[in-house]
This record gives structure tokens, sequence and C-alpha cells, in this order.
């Protein structure tokens, strides 16, 4: 089997602050942030085939492109993708920058792995990636309120969220990832980010890179899947292998229930999830 070429990731994108948005505590009546990103560009979502079984057709960026492109109305955030980050560590706002920083890094290469390419393969079409990337667009929530608080907390806040957010009248469905689950930042987080190199392309020689993993915390309660003493569903994701999940949430079914490994599935009150490691060894 031939080894994949390396992927330059480093190119062009728009400054950090288009596509990261801090939102400080807000009043209850303020009219929530609306995402500016036009609509997506079909021809390059969805190119017609320059020939037969075209292999440009079937990219993954460009996939994602079109997952993206259908907009109802029913929320804030149009043709782009991304998180709500709740910061609940105020120790070092040095070194949250830092992490949120090296969290965009690795969103970034993973993007560009589009581009990687087999020995004597023709180059790939840039543009794809370039459009994906330029559509990431995550907002922080700092509040000192939120100081060292638990999944169940940041949970309430990121159902507040989604209430403001999205319009669920008439029995839409979540329309993607940005309204199903959410990141939690606490200094576990904060330190595992940035205990990840700082050029992701040599993650390939950082040995303890399955044992780090950051918290997602989603918008349900296991009462809803039959484990009424669980709490809220939340889940402990690898850095690197994180960032997909929002473009495979369409069914969250299977990835809560098929992907995702509980610690001791038959716990009557563990509401945890894993997605990373190896089951039996890392947890």
């Amino acid at each position: 089997m031939h080894a994949k070429q390396a992927v330059d990731y480093h190119g062009p994108s728009p400054p950090l602050s288009h596509r990261l948005f801090s939102l400080k505590t807000k009043s209850a009546n303020e009219k929530p942030t609306m995402a500016s990103f036009q609509p997506i560009d079909m021809a390059i979502a969805n190119p017609k085939p320059r020939f037969a079984r075209d292999p440009e057709t079937n990219r993954s960026s460009r996939h994602c492109l079109l997952q993206m492109a259908n907009y109802d109305g029913s929320h804030n955030y149009p043709y782009c993708w991304g998180l709500t980050i709740f910061r609940t560590a105020y120790g070092s706002d040095e070194a949250f920058t830092k992490a949120i920083e090296r969290l965009n890094m690795y969103a970034k290469a993973w993007v560009y792995g589009d581009l990687a390419r087999m020995p004597r393969e023709e180059p790939k079409d840039p543009l794809p990636v370039q459009e994906l990337w330029n559509r990431y667009y995550s907002e922080i929530v700092e509040d000192p309120a939120l100081s060292g608080a638990d999944v169940e907390e940041v949970g309430r806040r990121f159902d507040a969220w989604v209430k403001k957010n999205f319009d669920s009248t008439g029995k839409r469905d979540v329309p993607n990832a940005r309204f199903r689950f959410c990141l939690m930042l606490d200094q576990q987080s904060i330190d595992t980010i940035l205990a990840m190199p700082e050029d992701p392309e040599s993650l390939r020689d950082d040995p303890p890179k399955d044992k780090r993993w950051i918290k997602l915390v989603t918008g349900e309660q296991w009462a809803d899947r039959g484990w009424p003493n669980r709490g809220r569903l939340w889940g402990r994701a690898g850095i690197p292998e994180f960032w997909p999940m929002w473009f495979a949430i369409e069914d969250p079914d299977f990835i809560y229930e098929e992907q995702g490994w509980a610690e001791d599935q038959w716990s009557e009150t563990n509401g945890a999830l894993n997605f990373w490691g190896i089951p039996g060894i890392d947890w």
C-alpha cells in the first residue's frame, strides 16, 4: 500500500476573527448574533463530472459543502460549520487563547487533509477545501458565572442557547451539529489541547495522542433514551477525530449508540460516552 503524500494545510484563510466570535455575558433581551456567509456555490460543491467516475465529484470536502448548502431559515448560522464553545476555566486567558488557536489548527488540518493524494495521483482541486475552511465559524461563550461549571450546567446553558438561536416550530429537526452538541473547555480540556503538538503533521510521532480527549455536551438527556438516572448525555472525544463528527451527526442514534462507547454500558448513572482510544485498553 502506498503512503499518502503530506499535505500543506496552511492555505489561504480568513483572519481568525472572521471564524471565531467571543460572546461575553449577554442580557436576555439582546438579539442573537447572525453569522454572515453567502450561499454555497454549487459549482464548487457539486461540479459536473469531467469524465466517467471523476474522483473530483466524490471529494469529502464537496460532500461537506453540500451538507451545509440547504438553509430553511430556522436558525442564525447558515452556510457555515463550527460549534459553540463554553469556557468554564478562567485561570489563564493566555492558556485559553492558545488552546483555541491550537484547536483551530487541528480543524484546519482535518479540512486540508482532503488534498492528500497517492503517488502518481493528479493534484486535487484546492477550491472546495479552501471554501470549506473559510466557512468555519465557532463562537465562544465566556461568563465568569460558568467558572467550575459541570456538564449539567453547561448542558442547561447550551439548551438555552439552542432555544434562542433555533426556531423549532413546526417540529423541525435539528439542522446540524451546531445545535446537537457543544464544546466544554474546562481546565482538563485546555491542558489536553495544549499538550497536543503545535504542528498537526507531527501527530504521528506523538505516542499519547490516543489518550487525549475533550468534552462534548449534547442537547439530550439519557432519560430520552431509556436511562432516567444517567442525566445529561455527554462524551469524551479525541481531538484529531473530533471534527468529522460535525458532518456525521445527521444520524445521532448511530453516533451515540453505535460509535460511542460507555465505560460501563449498563451503568445506571454514568452519562458519558467515549469517542476516543481503544475499548478495553484506554478505558
